[in-house]
């Protein structure tokens, strides 16, 4: 019994392409394709039959299918695009049995199906590549692409049942019961939300019933769904039956005890006359059915001449397709074997593919070596390029702001040796040449400490200082400066502000900040030196109210360059050099300095060093 049911679903897979007796023949569709009037009406010809109605003329076929993808490729018509695609991967299937050119026409209908957004298309494509994976016993592909299948299919508007059987059979021969039972659940209930006809309905129930039987617990279900097929049953009309409907209504009377029905039905398949297509396995399928009555009824003489008839339809099929010139590939072991060829190639290829990725990998490294290397080798380039570039015009700048005062010693002194000077003349000179030797001292020791650095010189030694008392230092050795341009140090900090830094360095960037307020400072201005502590820094701000600078001049003001170099208000000169030297020991130290400025307003610096 459970035989004849498998059977049944086997053949249930391609009701949808049985050949009818009313379906006309090859040459009258081709006659009919070629007088159509217009590409619509071509279109609809050709497309009207499925192809494995035709399957012993698939060579003939093939090209109809071909002209009609280009009509409507033409005029863009996305669904007689799939559908020549699909019955051309259909045709390879059951015509020439060509199972692997008939899956990569199913991936090109797959992407015809998904451009037209059609989920009933799309769910087919998947449908006949869950066949064509039964086949090759590739069963985890299987039960992937038919579960993909009936997801699509329930969200298509028409009720269609053959994934859901099929899938259905085969988790019942793997033995997956509850997993049987869950789709056929979702079969039932798309045919009822859909509405579909009775037969398709009685398809659905029946299929629940069979699944529910392995689940005792669920006999109430069963039943329930058992009564609903039986009523369906007996309200159809033998007359309007197809051949794979009669053999289902045959086999739900045979197992439901009515005996006499079920060889009614049967025969009438039985019956047909010899033809290719899929009459023949049609009647192979009737005959063993009837065998399988009979046998149960102990008519042993009639089981016997149909079990006959069933062997000698079947051997029939055997020999066709082993003698079929397309080398049709229908034997379990040839298809066994093609298995084996097509995994040791995958397997080949994935050695390969290993070996790609491999190699691959290895010249990914050894080019990013190679890379950073290289890039390593710039940045020294560049680095040295860049100190060459400040040494150049570090060079210029004290060419040009030494030549002044020492130009201006040896003139002076050229006229004290002379006698052309008098003593108050002499002590205006001494006076000028004391201001100027200072400038030239402390311009030769900002460029002594920034040589250091530039020769990675610069370790801090920190310590806790006392930054009231090093702004106190500082403010009365510039005391005579600040006095003679009238500008006063307001020191805001206390004895009780502390800091973690190099001492050394902290004196040298308080030095050159003062200079440089002094520098910039008008006449009768205050330098404000602040401290601000807070939860997580210490800041130190230096403040004056001189001739500020614009934005682009901040900018600029940390790189050495004769444009950073500014006259002060009394004409002082300089390098630029003391503040390139400041921001370097505050990062050496650990702390960040931000200038803010506006011309005509004076200008602050803000040192931030993290507690």
């Amino acid at each position: 019994m459970k035989k004849t049911g498998l059977l049944f679903i086997l053949f249930l897979c391609v009701r949808f392409d049985i050949l009818s007796q009313t379906s006309p023949s090859f040459d009258e569709l081709a006659a009919a394709f070629k007088q159509a009037n217009s590409d619509t009406a071509k279109l609809r010809i050709l497309f009207s039959e499925k192809p494995t109605k035709y399957t012993d003329r698939a060579d003939e076929l093939l090209p109809l299918y071909k002209e009609g993808y280009q009509l409507a490729k033409k005029h863009n018509d996305k669904a007689n695009r799939f559908k020549a695609v699909h019955y051309t991967a259909l045709t390879y299937l059951y015509g020439k049995v060509d199972e692997s050119t008939a899956f990569q026409w199913l991936q090109k209908a797959l992407v015809e199906a998904e451009n037209a957004q059609n989920n009933l298309f799309i769910g087919w494509v998947y449908y006949a590549m869950g066949i064509i994976h039964h086949h090759q016993n590739n069963r985890p592909e299987m039960y992937k692409v038919m579960y993909t299948a009936i997801e699509y299919l329930e969200k298509a508007p028409d009720p269609v049942d053959g994934p859901f059987i099929s899938l259905s059979q085969n988790l019942e021969n793997d033995k997956r019961w509850n997993e049987q039972v869950a789709v056929n659940r979702r079969l039932v209930k798309l045919m009822e939300r859909t509405n579909a006809d009775p037969f398709t309905k009685i398809t659905a129930y029946n299929s629940l019933v069979d699944a529910l039987r392995n689940h005792p617990d669920k006999k109430k279900e069963q039943a329930l769904y058992h009564a609903k097929t039986m009523a369906l049953v007996d309200k159809i009309s033998a007359t309007n039956l197809d051949l794979d409907e009669k053999l289902i209504v045959a086999s739900i009377y045979f197992k439901n005890d009515r005996p006499n029905l079920a060889i009614k039905y049967a025969n009438e398949v039985a019956s047909l006359r010899d033809t290719v297509g899929f009459n023949l396995p049609a009647k192979g399928m009737a005959f063993e059915l009837l065998s399988e009555i009979y046998e149960k009824q102990k008519q042993y003489a009639l089981a016997l001449e149909c079990h006959k008839k069933f062997h000698a339809i079947e051997n029939e099929q055997v020999i066709q397709r082993l003698t079929d010139d397309t080398g049709k590939k229908v034997i379990q072991a040839e298809a066994e074997r093609d298995v084996a060829i097509k995994q040791k190639e995958v397997e080949k290829q994935q050695l390969f593919t290993y070996l790609a990725v491999a190699v691959a990998l290895l010249i990914l490294v050894l080019s990013g070596s190679i890379y950073h290397f290289y890039r390593k080798e710039q940045s020294r380039k560049k680095e040295l390029q860049g100190i060459n570039s400040t040494k150049d015009k570090l060079f210029a700048i004290l060419s040009h702001d030494l030549r002044s005062p020492i130009i201006g010693l040896k003139n002076y002194l050229m006229l004290v040796n002379w006698g052309e000077l008098s003593q108050e003349e002499f002590k205006e000179s001494a006076q000028s040449l004391t201001s100027q030797l200072g400038m030239v001292y402390d311009m030769l020791e900002n460029v002594l400490h920034w040589s250091v650095s530039q020769l990675g010189g610069f370790f801090p030694k920190k310590e806790l200082i006392s930054i009231h008392s090093i702004i106190e230092d500082e403010a009365r050795i510039l005391a005579q400066s600040f006095k003679n341009k009238n500008i006063n140090i307001k020191n805001l900090t206390t004895l009780e502000n502390q800091l973690s830094v190099d001492k050394n360095h902290f004196i040298i960037i308080i030095r050159n900040l003062l200079h440089n307020s002094l520098k910039f400072s008008f006449p009768g201005n205050d330098v404000l030196l602040n401290y601000t502590l807070t939860k997580n820094a210490i800041f130190i701000e230096v403040k004056d109210s001189g001739i500020g600078m614009s934005p682009e001049k901040v900018k600029s003001l940390f790189q050495l360059s004769k444009q950073t170099s500014q006259v002060g208000t009394n004409r002082e000169k300089g390098t630029g050099l003391g503040l390139v030297l400041v921001k370097e020991l505050v990062e050496a130290n650990g702390g960040n300095i931000v200038v803010t400025s506006k011309l005509n307003e004076g200008t602050t610096f803000r040192l931030e060093f993290k507690k």
